[in-house]
């Protein structure tokens, strides 16, 4: 099931995040601040009555961030979450993801996402590929 966001939900993602992205995690505060400002758009994914993971994203369809926990990876728990933002936006979404990062650019790819364009340093040590997804490339 998925659904919006909830106080009760901050500890969980926090952690989910932390093991997702454990050079750089989003702080309580970010989470907090997106909740307030696109509470519409902080989706949370729920597996019986555990977060198996979250998505944020900007109206436009700008994927801020997605993250699954390591126990519900290569489940469909992403790939329901993108579904669900495409079909809000009409199709249509954007990401950046870290250059060295072949199984994000893979699970893009395979939702209808192709590269755009690079933007150096976007991570301070990294650069970002920015993939987009249009209405054309395809659906899910």
């Amino acid at each position: 099931m998925i659904r919006k966001f909830r106080m009760a939900d901050l500890e969980p993602i926090v952690k989910i995040e932390e093991q997702a992205f454990p050079k750089q995690p989003y702080s309580r505060s970010t989470f907090l601040y997106f909740a307030s400002a696109y509470p519409a758009n902080f989706l949370v994914y729920l597996e019986a009555t555990k977060i198996a993971g979250y998505l944020i994203y900007y109206p436009s369809g700008h994927i801020v961030s997605i993250a699954v926990h390591p126990a519900y990876r290569r489940r469909g728990v992403g790939t329901k979450l993108v579904a669900t933002v495409l079909k809000r936006t009409g199709g249509c979404a954007m990401v950046e993801v870290r250059e060295r990062n072949e199984t994000a650019r893979k699970f893009y790819t395979h939702l209808g996402f192709s590269m755009y364009t690079v933007i150096p340093a976007y991570y301070g040590d990294e650069d970002a590929v920015v993939m987009v997804r249009s209405v054309r490339t395809g659906t899910i």
